[in-house]
């Protein structure tokens, strides 16, 4: 990230509020009146160029030895490789599930799993730096941290069988006027396998100017534009001064200063953190109008059985979250594009916890979402369930653990855009202590360890990864858990740990490596009764 300074006008126009999750410790803001005279001033910058050119690409391609990398319009640029995240297993037999589809079944290669020796942390960095000096494009202020892509395996005790790392990952963070600078316009990041060789790359930045300073609002009054926003049902927490870094798809002219406004919900789960912006005349724009209610559900024969389809609900402005309809509109377009029925979409006071909860337990999932292939839910979340706090309360406003039993009717992959659902440790109880007892036929889970920022592009990103089609020898389709995780490194910053869990059935059989239907094999369903263990997976953004 290359920042300059320069005198500039800065334009006057209406702030976008942005929505996020964070990890960072509050920074001290000093309180004193807003006047033109007395405010804290902030610096601005002005946008000189965005993403990489051409030549640019083509010279990151060339030093980190890439095949096929992708360069969008917008600049930034992506590689994954097919065998990117994928986790060794043999295919035992084939079968049909409750719709007919055939299933691959398949195990996993415990043998080909221990001889993944993943790269030092030492030897990633080096390579990540000797490439980026090559490509001439290391960038400026960048601080790099390593992880792994983690494996874990555990029998129904929890002890564990198998844990591997899958690779090693270097990733960039960065400041801005001494501040944090995040976002996914604000990405460089690079994994490599246990052979040196890079199979996951991403480089999206802009190039900056400063322009001078703007008048911010002081700790009182930021916490109130925070509560304005996130709404009655949050209650707000710390307030922290940020850059935040859209996606290069928004054509920034300038860049200003926003507060990062973390919170807590009325069931006490974590509210997803909210950005707002920091100027003193910053204008909000208007939240999108609650959408009418929805009719009393009309029973499982109005909507078809043995038909691949999705439904995707999740809680909007009245839980302080403003981009959830647009995000789950992405999500929708891209399945009803391909002629895949997108059988609900319930949003705000519509998104009811019973849709979500067995029937068994007084719920109406055989309805809704244990009615679909795959469900996509945003909101807010905790270890322990997801929220529907300011929002709904049908049949209550918390979708907890124990009300899960999803698969005894038709879904395989739960997709829960939320916060630490799968937090490895969690208050009390592990991941499969907590989650397990969901799955009765579900293939997955698909969601978070950590807090994760909000978004309007999420669920889009995620569902084409799942459904584009091949071009040439690549742009394949990737497996579900695999789309969630290059989904999740396109649009969170690296902070964010992505993770996704399923069970292991009777002689070994997981649901690791499914596709979406039709789009590459996919498991036959596991049973409750038939658990002998659980798989864990995650890594970071």
């Amino acid at each position: 990230m290359a920042v300059e300074e320069r005198k500039q006008s800065r334009p006057r126009r209406a702030a976008t509020v942005l929505g996020l999750f964070a990890l960072a410790a509050p920074l001290a803001l000093v309180s004193h009146p807003a006047s033109a005279a007395t405010a804290l001033r902030m610096p601005t910058f002005g946008v000189r160029s965005a993403g990489l050119s051409v030549a640019q690409a083509n010279r990151v391609a060339r030093a980190f030895g890439l095949k096929h990398i992708s360069r969008d319009e917008n600049g930034g640029v992506r590689y994954a490789a097919e065998n990117a995240y994928s986790i060794p297993t043999r295919t035992v037999g084939r079968g049909k599930d409750e719709d007919g589809h055939v299933t691959s079944a398949t195990v996993l290669n415990r043998a080909a799993l221990n001889r993944l020796k993943p790269i030092s942390a030492r030897s990633a960095l080096q390579r990540a730096a000797r490439a980026l000096a090559t490509a001439r494009l290391a960038p400026a202020g960048g601080r790099a941290n390593t992880s792994n892509t983690m494996v874990t395996t555990v029998d129904r005790r929890g002890r564990t069988t198998a844990s591997a790392a899958l690779d090693t990952t270097v990733s960039y963070s960065f400041t801005l006027a001494g501040l944090p600078y995040e976002g996914p316009g604000a990405k460089v990041r690079v994994a490599y396998n246990g052979r040196g060789a890079a199979t996951s790359f991403a480089y999206s930045t802009r190039s900056l100017i400063r322009t001078g300073s703007v008048p911010v609002l002081d700790a009182g009054l930021a916490r109130e534009r925070c509560a304005k926003v996130l709404g009655a049902s949050v209650q707000v927490g710390a307030v922290v001064p940020i850059y935040y870094a859209p996606a290069l798809s928004e054509k920034l002219t300038y860049l200003e200063p926003s507060f990062r406004c973390s919170g807590t919900t009325a069931d006490g789960s974590p509210a997803q953190i909210v950005t707002v912006p920091a100027a003193v005349d910053a204008v909000l724009p208007a939240m999108p109008a609650a959408p009418p209610p929805r009719e009393k559900p009309a029973g499982v024969a109005s909507r078809a059985f043995g038909v691949v389809d999705v439904g995707s609900e999740g809680t909007g402005p009245c839980s302080g979250l403003p981009y959830t309809a647009l995000n789950l509109a992405s999500f929708n377009n891209q399945f009803k594009s391909r002629g895949i029925p997108v059988e609900f979409s319930w949003t705000d006071q519509n998104a009811w916890e019973q849709d979500f909860k067995d029937p068994s337990l007084g719920g109406d999932d055989s309805n809704w979402t244990d009615h679909v292939d795959l469900a996509y839910w945003q909101g807010h979340g905790a270890p322990t369930g997801f929220s529907f706090a300011g929002c709904s309360s049908n049949d209550d406003s918390f979708l907890a653990n124990t009300d899960a039993r999803w698969g005894n009717g038709d879904v395989e992959w739960m997709s829960l855009f939320t916060c630490q659902i799968l937090q490895f440790g969690g208050p009390g109880q592990r991941w499969w202590q907590r989650w397990g007892r969901a799955f009765d036929g579900l293939h997955q889970i698909n969601s978070f360890h950590t807090v994760s920022y909000h978004s309007a592009k999420h669920g889009g990103i995620y569902a084409n990864y799942m459904l584009r089609k091949p071009f040439l020898w690549w742009n394949k389709p990737m497996s579900v858990r695999t789309a969630w995780a290059q989904a999740s490194i396109d649009d969170q910053p690296d902070s964010v740990v992505w993770a996704s869990m399923g069970v292991i059935g009777a002689g070994g059989l997981v649901n690791l490596n499914d596709y979406f239907w039709g789009k590459g094999p996919v498991g036959p369903d596991v049973p409750a009764s038939s658990v002998t263990g659980y798989w864990y997976v995650s890594g970071k953004s």
